[in-house]
Parts: structure tokens; C-alpha cells; sequence
């Protein structure tokens, strides 16, 4: 199954906005983040077993404060272990997280002008956010909405 992308997840230091719902808070999201990566720590990249096994060890709507127990974070990078862009292509995350989600902020960016991603990508620059506060930026539509209110 091929999952839907957007640049726009890679961005400032990897978005996770789809990886949960119901955010807490910027400290209570960092503290769940940094007990998975805990959690995370052993598994073998190279064994889709034990990648199967990490992904298995909570139902999918088992969040931690509102983030995916799958999340963790490496050299400030935000990202997904079972991710097809972390596995050769292989997609781990099937049955556990809807992977043609995309935040509406993503979905409307795929269909403008080259121009205006442009604009929106300096816009997002110009925040000088953090991952995390990106991250939630994107999942409330924030960004999105002040973005098209100048433009």
C-alpha cells in the first residue's frame, strides 16, 4: 500500500501532528515522546520482527497524553520507526495508523501554485518553531489559517 506524502511532513524537524490527537501540552507531548524513545531502545532497525513487536506493544488508540506510543525522537528528529521513509520502502504501520492521512493544511498545499507552497514554505520559516510547536501548529490548522488570511 503506498502512504500519502507531503513535504510538509518532513519540515522542521519531522511533523507529528497525525501521530495523535487531543494534545495536551508542548512538556506533557516531549515527556511522551522521550518514554517511547526509552521504550524504542534496543530494537533492531534491521528486524521487521522486532519493529512489529515494538509497533504491537499498544492498540493504535492507546496514545500516550495524546501522542502514538510508536513516536520517538533521534538527534531532534521527530519521526516514526515503522515509516516506509525509515524501512526501505517497507511499510510497517499498516492496521495500526491511517496512513493516507493527511492535516488539512497538507491536503490544500498539494493543490496550489508552485508560488504560493513557496510563500507558505518562507512562512513557516519565518516562525522559527520548534518541531513540536509545528507540529501542533499544523494539527489545530493555525498555520493554515493565518497563512491564507495574508494571502
Amino acid at each position: 500500500m503506498v502512504y500519502t506524502k507531503s513535504i510538509l511532513c518532513q519540515l522542521n524537524g519531522g511533523c507529528m501532528g497525525c501521530c495523535g490527537h487531543s494534545f495536551v501540552s508542548k512538556k506533557k507531548i516531549e515527556e511522551a515522546i522521550k518514554k517511547n524513545t526509552l521504550e524504542f531502545m534496543g530494537v533492531d532497525l534491521r528486524s521487521e520482527e522486532e519493529l512489529i513487536e515494538f509497533r504491537d506493544r499498544a492498540l493504535p488508540r492507546d496514545l500516550r497524553d495524546g501522542v502514538c506510543r510508536n513516536l520517538i525522537e533521534k538527534e531532534g528528529k521527530i519521526f516514526c520507526p515503522l515509516h516506509p521513509e525509515q524501512n526501505d520502502g517497507r511499510e510497517l504501520r499498516t492496521g495500526h495508523c491511517d496512513i493516507n492521512y493527511l492535516c488539512r493544511t497538507a491536503r490544500e498545499f498539494l493543490s496550489w501554485s508552485e508560488e504560493k507552497q513557496e510563500r507558505f514554505l518562507k512562512f513557516i520559516d519565518s516562525k522559527k518553531l520548534d518541531n513540536i510547536e509545528y507540529s501542533m501548529k499544523m494539527n489545530d490548522n493555525s498555520l493554515f489559517m493565518e497563512f491564507t488570511e495574508i494571502n
